[in-house]
This record gives structure tokens, sequence and C-alpha cells, in this order.
């Protein structure tokens, strides 16, 4: 679903109501006169606004691997919603930040992301994207919740503008900011990717591949055995000599048909209705903040496949592999805007000794085979 053209009212989603006709007021960006610079600075002059019309939300500043990065929102709805998951970064010393993200939604300031010229207009979603991004610049936008994006690598500076906070799904609330986020990890060789991730302060191991391969699943097992948890979606990757694996966002999500597996879980869940599916979610550093875990050296990458056999059991993968379980499955979930990312990633999978996780249904089992991998205590 994308944005329109709406007389008077510049991007507009197409089921809001048509205004009345109104004469053009003369020029509606400067965006023409120096790309993309001119559209970073109408994305900064339209959040003054925002600020302006909603007042500044909960502001506060992470710290990922040493990188500090400060988050401002302009009102509070959107900051409730996204903070939670990165809580466990949090900071509150009053060092310099390396980055600023300032983020808003046109539903509660009333004012919008600035459209591009009028030639994008028939193609919004995807022919700005290039001529908005350079060596120094990114713009991204995500359609089917419309979330536009750009930062400036030298200034240190992005901006994000959310159509509806109210709307946002699952996806974003649970971790959110993705293509920014990317971007400043890109520039210090590290990578977000789809992964689950649990383990010991001596090293963990990393589940990636397909939907319902059993990652997820398996990162809240081990979390309720004992071990330290990441991630069970989303994580960092390093491409260090001894690749390391990086917590991100804290929350941990169940599908409806593996919750009777979670009964000690359910007391601390709760619910997110999208559409007509209810999904269960907890914040581990809410419920379990001594086992959440920042960082670790990674042992070994995991490609799990459920099978009808009643033990698991290991078998090696080879390169090749490795690189199908994990790199196509991130260019699906993280935005890009070059090939640094894929880079990084193959620099890493080509360091780890990576196994095919055949999953069986003795889950006591499965755990003790995972244990396995990890250094002794």
């Amino acid at each position: 679903m994308r944005w329109t053209r709406q007389a008077g009212r510049g991007l507009c989603h197409p089921g809001d109501p048509m205004p009345k006709a109104t004469p053009p007021a003369g020029r509606a960006t400067t965006i023409g006169d120096h790309l993309p610079e001119a559209y970073f600075d109408e994305a900064a002059q339209t959040f003054s606004r925002a600020v302006s019309s909603t007042g500044s939300g909960h502001d506060f500043s992470i710290v990922i691997d040493g990188l500090r990065i400060r988050l401002r929102f302009a009102g509070k709805d959107l900051s409730n919603k996204l903070r939670p998951t990165l809580a466990h970064l949090e900071t509150a010393d009053n060092l310099p930040d390396d980055f600023t993200i300032c983020c808003w939604d046109d539903e509660g300031a009333g004012t919008v992301m600035p459209h591009p010229v009028e030639w994008m207009f028939h193609h919004y979603a995807y022919s700005f994207l290039p001529v908005l991004t350079n060596s120094r610049f990114r713009t991204f936008y995500i359609d089917w919740f419309q979330a536009l994006s750009c930062l400036d690598l030298e200034s240190r500076v992005a901006y994000c503008c959310y159509r509806r906070a109210s709307k946002l799904p699952m996806y974003e609330v649970s971790a959110p900011l993705r293509p920014i986020f990317n971007t400043i990890l890109n520039q210090r060789g590290m990578q977000l990717v789809h992964a689950s991730a649990v383990g010991t302060e001596k090293g963990t191991v990393l589940f990636s591949g397909p939907p319902l391969s059993g990652k997820s699943t398996m990162a809240i097992h081990c979390l309720l055995d004992g071990l330290f948890y990441q991630s069970d979606d989303i994580c960092v990757l390093t491409s260090e000599e001894k690749p390391r694996s990086l917590s991100l966002y804290n929350i941990a999500k169940l599908r409806e048909d593996s919750l009777p597996h979670f009964k000690s879980l359910h007391p601390v869940l709760s619910q997110f209705q999208e559409e007509d599916e209810k999904k269960s979610f907890f914040y581990v550093h809410h419920h379990f903040p001594e086992k959440v875990l920042k960082a670790a050296p990674i042992c070994a990458l995991l490609l799990p496949r459920i099978v009808d056999e009643p033990f698991s059991r290991l078998e090696p993968a080879s390169g090749m592999d490795a690189i199908r379980g994990l790199i196509p499955w991130t260019i699906k979930e993280i935005p890009k805007a070059d090939d640094l990312g894929e880079k990084i990633m193959l620099k890493a999978v080509s360091r780890l000794p990576s196994w095919h996780l055949l999953l069986g249904r003795d889950t006591g089992h499965t755990l003790k085979l995972i244990r396995s991998l990890l250094p002794a205590p």
C-alpha cells in the first residue's frame, strides 16, 4: 500500500478521505536543488515541527559494543512502543553520543516526511531511493507498514517517520529501525542477521534458517534451561577473526501452536493483536534480567530443521550450506543500501564451524546436544 499525493496534503494514505482541491501554493519542495542533502535537511526541519507539535518524547541512549546511539522521539506514543525492546542496552551516563536517531509518526505529529520531487510520484516507494542515496546519505522506505527513513553518515544523524504509530506491526515493535541500525553497524564491521542466539559469556550458538525451522522455539527452550539469551530472531554479527554475536532486541515471541510447550511462561506473556492473529511475547530483560547476554564469541552456526525422529543429531554443514542458511534469509529481513553487509556476513561465516541440527522430539536431548557445543563453565 503506497502513499499518494493529494492537493495541499503532501503524501497521504489511499484510504484517507479526499480533501477539497486547493490551488498549489508555490513549489512543494526545494529538494531538486541539491539531492540528497536537501532532502535530508527537509527531514530535519520536519522533525523539528513534529517536536513543536507534540513535544519531546522519552529520549534515551543505548550502547551497542561501545557505540552510543541517542534516540529522540516527537511525542511519547512512539517512544512507548519502541523503547521496551531496547531497554537492556540503555545507559544513564552523560558521555557524548556517536549517533542520533530522530523518530516521529505523521498521525501523531500531524506533519509528514517531505515528499520527493514531482516526477518520482508514480513510483514513490522505489524510484526515489537511488536518487536520495549515495556514499554519505542512505534513504529507505518499507512499503507494507510505511516507514520512511534517511541518515547522514557524516553528521551521524538519522530521521525516521512512520505513517501511523498506532498501526505498527509486531515486526517493527519487536525489532525497530532495522535499516538505520544496520547501516550504522555496517560502518564498524557488524551486520544485523536473521538468527537467534543463546549461550554463555564464553560462547554462543546461532540458529539460522527459514521460518518454522525451530530457531525461535529453541532459543526460548535454552533460556528456560539456564543459558543466556541474545535473540530469538535478529541479532548482531561481527566479522572479526573470532566473530561475536551481540544482542540488540530483547523480546521473545511465541507462536500460538507452541504455547502448550511453555506453560511456565504463561503468567508473563503479553498479547499483540494483529489483524486476525494474536501473538504472544515477553521482554526478556524485564522478566529474566540476569539472563540477557550482550556479547560473546560464537562457537557454532546451527542450521535447524525439524525431523520426525525421537532424538536430535548434528551433521556437518558445508560453507555453502552455511551461506544459504544465513545470508538469503537476512537479506529478506534487513533492508540494505549497498553490499557491505553481505561482505561482512561472508567473512564471518567463513570463520565459523557450521552444523545441521536435525531437531527430534526429545527437547531434553536437544538441549544437551547444544550445550556440548559450548565451552565448559
